[in-house]
């Protein structure tokens, strides 16, 4: 699984991405049974934690956040040496912990991961560390120091080792600051640098935040036409790889665009639409004066259009979509397959989610915890076999095969 998982890295930044999430998909409770290995055996540690960071991608790009970021808290507890794997594991750790909008933490773990990339010499671990902490700075509102930190990085270039995924990523995050504080010919120019670089490569998924930015660059200038266009493709190639991160920031930018135009019932939906995509990630839109002001102009330009009672029935319409028929909506076609749809891999959950009982979710987090059936029985006061049945009834559901997969299954919940 280890060979596997560095092989669909290794050609990650190439065409093929969607097949890649397809195929870790169907990998997935062979990945979390390596895992849960590596970390439960003596002697194996290290293998877990390289596996762990290995998955970056997977876990940040596909939306598995949360299931990623409990693998590595296991793994960097278990394998405390270090080690490149270790500089690896935080840096991934601190990117993960702020997609869920621990900054502190983030921070922390980029910190530790830099300090420890520079004292083993390994410029490629350290760069990427780098790339974490000017992400953070700039989600966290230090426009002025997200700008100084990524015009350092972009003007080094890369370095060797370096992944050509984050290499793009400085010139995206480069370019969403500049948009940010309102140079928006700055900002063209680099997302123009960064395009040619995923060109050369057939790369999607860095491309889809180029178009992002291109789009938020062009919402500056005030070219709705040429914003809608770029944040449209955007959205497309973000669906393929059911990117939740990224669907939900360029939901937000479309939403943006719709009621500068006019266009407010079709703001409203796609308000209704981001925010249950920031539901998966985290409702306060990781705390951003920048990200939350926009979605408040946006809110309240429609609704003072439409009426609040018109805005928010659209806005239920909008929360009610999966991601794909949010899409469609997003592009002004509803229930029109896009090219996109056809041939993206599907979601790494169901949109539906799964319902346990009252009890099975009491048992389910007890799992969590790491309680055996006996203990279970214990704190709920009731027969071990009654235990044992819960625990084999949420295995069913999930479509699980061990506690350790339902462990991670709590952690994404929370």
């Amino acid at each position: 699984m280890l060979r596997r998982a560095e092989a669909c890295e290794g050609g990650w930044f190439g065409p093929g991405q969607p097949e890649t999430v397809a195929r870790l998909r169907a990998d997935r409770d062979n990945l979390r049974a390596a895992l849960d290995f590596s970390l439960s055996t003596p002697g194996e540690a290290l293998a877990g934690l390289r596996l762990a960071g290995t998955l970056w991608f997977y876990w940040h790009a596909c939306g598995a956040s949360r299931e990623g970021l409990y693998w590595l808290d296991r793994a960097l507890a278990a394998a405390p040496e270090p080690t490149r794997e270790r500089a690896r594991g935080l840096w991934v750790a601190g990117l993960l912990a702020a997609a869920t909008r621990d900054f502190p933490r983030g921070h922390r773990h980029a910190g530790e991961a830099l300090a420890l990339a520079r004292a083993l010499g390994d410029a490629a671990e350290a760069a990427h560390a780098e790339y974490v902490i000017g992400v953070i700075r700039l989600f966290g509102d230090d426009l002025p120091g997200a700008l100084r930190h990524f015009e350092t990085t972009v003007a080094r270039g890369p370095v060797p080792g370096q992944h050509l995924s984050l290499v793009g990523l400085d010139q995206v995050e480069l370019a969403c600051a500049l948009a940010f504080l309102g140079e928006a010919e700055r900002a063209v120019e680099v997302c123009e640098q960064a395009l040619a670089l995923c060109e050369r490569h057939d790369e999607k998924w860095v491309r889809s935040y180029v178009l992002r930015i291109l789009a938020l660059a062009h919402s500056v200038r005030r070219d709705w036409p040429r914003a809608e266009r770029h944040g449209r493709e955007a959205l497309r190639l973000k669906l393929a790889v059911h990117d939740v991160i990224g669907i939900a920031l360029t939901l937000d930018l479309l939403a943006s665009i719709a009621a500068e135009r006019g266009a407010h019932e079709h703001a409203a939906l796609l308000l209704g639409g981001a925010d249950r995509a920031w539901a998966d990630i985290d409702t306060g839109r990781w705390g951003s004066h920048t990200l939350n002001s926009a979605r408040r102009d946006s809110e309240e330009r429609s609704a003072s259009a439409l009426g609040r009672d018109a805005f928010e029935r659209a806005h239920r319409r909008g929360h009610a979509l999966g991601l794909a028929e949010l899409v469609g909506h997003a592009c002004q076609e509803p229930g029109r397959p896009h090219p996109a749809e056809a041939t993206a891999v599907p979601p790494p959950h169901d949109d539906t989610p799964v319902r346990l009982t009252r009890r099975e979710t009491e048992v389910a987090r007890l799992v969590a915890e790491g309680l055996a059936n006996q203990q279970i029985a214990d704190r709920l006061v009731i027969a071990r076999r009654t235990a044992e049945g819960h625990v084999e009834r949420i295995l069913s559901k999930l479509g699980f095969s061990n506690r350790s997969q339902i462990a991670a299954w709590m952690t994404a919940q929370r």
